[in-house]
C-alpha cells in the first residue's frame, strides 16, 4: 500500500508540474503524456481540485494562480494549509458573523466548524463544497464569477460586505510584507479585500510561509490590520518580528 501511495503522490505532483509549465491540459493529454488511463487522471484531478490546487472548466484542466509555483510539494502545502485553518476554527465561537474571502486556506476552515453555529458571507463559490452545521448559514456575494478560481468579484460582490459588519473575517492574501503590508495578486479582488478588513471586528489573516517576507501587486491592507497571523514554522522570522512588535499576534502551527 505504501508504494502504491508513493506513485499515486508522485503522479499528482507530475500532473501539478505539467500544468505549470502550459497554460492549460484536457484529461486526455495528462493521459497520454503520464501513460495512465483517463480514469485514473480524471480521479487525480479531483482530487487534486478539493485540495484547491487546479481547476477544471469546461474540459480544461488548470493550475490556480496561487500555486503556480516550480517548487510546490502538494501533499506538504495541503497539510500546512489543514493545520492553518483548523488553527484558525479555534477562534471562531458560536453565533458569529465571518466573512472569508476567496482564499484556499481560509475557505477550508468551515469544515473544521461543524460544532459550531455561524453565519458566514464569501465570495468563494467553493463554500459550497464543504458541509457545515445545518444550523448554520451561509451567503454568497454575488456578483461576476471569474474562473479558474470560483472567485465572485464586481459591485454586487463589493456591496454584499459593504452592507454588513462581521465579528471575524478570516482572509488569505499573495503577499505578506513591510513594505506592502497585506497584499494580493488579483485586482478584481483586492477590493473586496480592503472591505472585508474595514468591516471586520477582528480580522485573521491566514497564510503559509511562502506568503511572508514576499509583496505581492496590490495592497489590501497593512500590518495594523492585522489581529491575529497563523502562518506555520517555516515562515519568514524577520517579517514575524516586525508583526509581532506592530502588536500583531503571531501563531505558528508546527509543521
Amino acid at each position: 500500500m505504501k508504494n502504491s501511495n508513493k506513485v499515486i503522490q508522485k503522479r499528482r505532483e507530475q500532473i501539478i508540474k505539467i500544468l505549470q509549465s502550459i497554460e492549460s491540459s484536457t484529461i486526455s493529454e495528462l493521459s497520454d503524456k503520464l501513460s495512465v488511463s483517463e480514469m485514473t487522471i480524471r480521479r487525480d484531478c479531483t482530487v487534486l481540485s478539493s485540495m484547491g490546487l487546479i481547476e477544471q472548466t469546461f474540459g480544461k484542466i488548470s493550475i490556480l494562480p496561487e500555486n503556480d509555483e516550480a517548487n510546490n510539494d502538494i501533499t506538504a502545502l495541503h497539510s500546512i494549509r489543514n493545520k492553518i485553518a483548523q488553527k484558525a476554527a479555534n477562534f471562531i465561537e458560536n453565533g458569529q458573523i465571518i466573512f472569508i474571502n476567496t482564499s484556499a486556506t481560509a475557505i477550508q476552515t468551515i469544515k473544521f466548524l461543524t460544532d459550531k453555529t455561524f453565519i458566514i458571507l464569501t465570495n468563494n463559490l467553493k463554500a459550497l463544497e464543504f458541509t457545515y452545521n445545518p444550523e448554520s448559514t451561509l451567503f454568497l456575494a454575488g456578483g461576476e464569477v471569474r474562473t479558474p478560481k470560483k472567485a465572485l468579484v464586481g459591485d454586487l460582490a463589493f456591496n454584499s460586505f459593504h452592507t454588513m459588519r462581521a465579528d471575524v473575517g478570516i482572509i488569505g492574501c499573495t503577499g505578506l510584507d513591510s513594505e506592502m503590508g497585506i497584499s494580493t495578486s488579483q485586482i478584481h479582488e483586492a477590493r473586496i479585500n480592503r472591505e472585508i478588513i474595514k468591516n471586520s471586528a477582528k480580522l485573521i489573516l491566514v497564510a503559509d510561509y511562502r506568503k511572508i517576507g514576499t509583496p505581492s501587486n496590490f495592497s489590501i491592507g497593512n500590518f495594523d490590520d492585522i489581529d491575529l497571523l497563523i502562518t506555520d514554522s517555516f515562515a519568514n522570522e524577520e517579517t514575524l518580528r516586525l508583526l509581532r512588535k506592530r502588536g500583531v499576534e503571531v501563531i505558528q502551527v508546527p509543521i
